[in-house]
């Protein structure tokens, strides 16, 4: 999964991740756009890079898409903006996670084998390859912020990453869901958490929705 926009405010991770690699990402955005088919795509629909053996890159000019591993629906990433998805699943075929998407979209959809193909004439292994480096950045420091560490820790770090969505966005979201889609924490411990937070004017949450930060110790 890669984003397009050098914004990262867009997806929430602006201080939390490493800036996408924008360049690369122009690079195989331009070469791909105009191979393949455009396809719609409506809420809740389900994307897979491999499906019963046939692999295809989907080249996104707009959206919402939520990244879900397959095997306990656990929330990975959410994104929004332009996007290639599918290039790593491609390579190495393994089905662990999927791309769900959260508004009406569409794809340029474009075989593995023919985008490929296009990367080794063009040269543009050099891009894929910045690109895949990025990933695993990202995803490694994902991890940081998950493994290994505290549930409070779990917490503060997901409340911080949904701080940083547009505040139109923020609206639409309810605090202890978007936590434990991205944590699988008890329900009852982010409840627990959030309201000591709360009662001790660390966070402001109405109506189960996030409105501002004040500060968030490190430890509990």
């Amino acid at each position: 999964m890669t984003t397009v926009n050098d914004q990262n405010s867009e997806s929430g991770l602006s201080s939390l991740y490493p800036h996408r690699p924008v360049a690369e990402i122009y690079a195989l955005k331009e070469a791909l756009s105009t191979l393949g088919t455009v396809r719609s795509f409506q809420p809740n629909d389900e994307v897979h890079a491999v499906l019963q053996h046939e692999k295809y890159l989907y080249l996104f000019n707009e959206g919402h898409f939520t990244a879900v591993r397959a095997i306990d629906g656990l929330v990975l990433s959410s994104v929004r903006g332009e996007m290639i998805y599918g290039i790593a699943e491609c390579l190495r075929p393994r089905g662990g996670w999927f791309l769900k998407v959260e508004e009406p979209c569409e794809a340029r959809v474009i075989p593995a084998e023919q985008a490929f193909e296009l990367f080794t004439r063009l040269q543009l292994w050099e891009s894929v390859s910045g690109i895949l480096a990025w990933f695993l950045q990202m995803y490694s420091l994902r991890d940081e912020h998950l493994v290994g560490v505290t549930a409070y820790v779990m917490i503060r770090n997901k409340l911080l990453e949904l701080d940083l969505q547009p505040a139109e966005v923020r609206r639409d979201i309810n605090a202890a869901d978007f936590i434990q889609e991205r944590t699988q924490l008890a329900r009852s411990t982010i409840m627990a958490i959030l309201g000591e937070l709360r009662r001790g004017d660390y966070i402001e949450i109405k109506r189960g929705k996030l409105v501002a930060i004040r500060h968030l110790p490190k430890e509990y």
